[in-house]
């Protein structure tokens, strides 16, 4: 699988997204079955459900991945992503629009998280 759903800070134009430009062949426009938060640290964090089905859904954008470099983008991006905490963990979704990708699923309980209809809406500047 060579796509990453991407709806934070790892989105173009975003703070994180240097660190995944360089392995990105082309991007656009998706949503995935979820829930978006504020982790109220700076990023969002987002309870993906898995499969398309109707409800919530969390928007961001599906990027295409350079195939010679997979390994090591999602290496970096794992790393950059903090997975070995498992806060957030690598998992496989499904688009809307029906296509497999990668995308970061938060582990932990979201008491006291503020829901969001996506991250566009915070200023760049206060990301960290």
């Amino acid at each position: 699988m060579t796509r990453l759903f991407v709806y934070g800070t790892l989105m173009p134009g975003r703070l994180r997204w240097p660190h995944l430009q360089p392995f990105v062949t082309a991007h656009r426009s998706a949503a995935v079955p979820g829930t978006l938060f504020d982790s109220g640290n700076g990023w969002p964090v987002a309870v993906l459900d898995g499969s398309p089905a109707a409800g919530p859904t969390v928007p961001g954008v599906l990027v295409d991945l350079d195939a010679g470099q997979l390994d090591t983008c999602l290496e970096l991006i794992d790393e950059v992503e903090d997975t070995a905490t498992d806060e957030l963990r690598r998992v496989r979704v499904t688009t809307t629009g029906g296509e497999a990708a990668w995308a970061y699923h938060f582990t932990r309980s979201v008491a006291g998280l503020t829901r969001i209809a996506d991250w566009s809406m915070v200023d760049p500047a206060l990301e960290a």
